[in-house]
C-alpha cells in the first residue's frame, strides 16, 4: 500500500482488502449521500471521509458503521423515466 501513490497518474487504483462489513459502510459513504460525502477511503484500517464544506478528513468510527449501513440506497431512474415517457417511446417502433 505504500507504494500506491507511484500509481495515482497511471489510472491504476490500489485497494486494501476489506471486510464486507468495511466495503459495505465504504460504498455507503461513497453513493448512499453523495451530496454529503466529497470522498472516502480507508488508510492502514481505518475509515475516512472528506464532507463537503470542510477540508480535514474525519475518522468514521466503528459505532457510526450502522448510521450509514441503514440509510436508504439512492432509487434507481425507473421512477424518473416513468415521470418523462418520452425517453421511453423513443425505444419502441412506431406503429405504421
Amino acid at each position: 500500500m505504500s507504494k500506491a501513490k507511484f500509481f495515482k497518474a497511471s489510472g491504476i487504483f490500489v485497494n486494501e482488502d476489506l471486510t464486507k462489513l468495511n466495503a459495505e459502510v465504504l460504498a455507503s459513504l461513497r453513493l448512499k449521500q453523495p451530496s454529503a460525502v466529497e470522498r472516502s477511503w480507508f488508510f492502514e484500517g481505518n475509515l475516512y471521509a472528506v464532507f463537503k464544506g470542510n477540508q480535514q478528513p474525519t475518522q468514521i468510527k466503528h459505532s457510526e458503521y450502522n448510521h450509514w449501513l441503514e440509510k436508504p440506497w439512492p432509487k434507481k431512474s425507473y421512477s424518473e423515466s416513468l415521470e418523462n415517457p418520452a425517453s421511453t417511446r423513443s425505444r419502441v417502433p412506431a406503429h405504421k
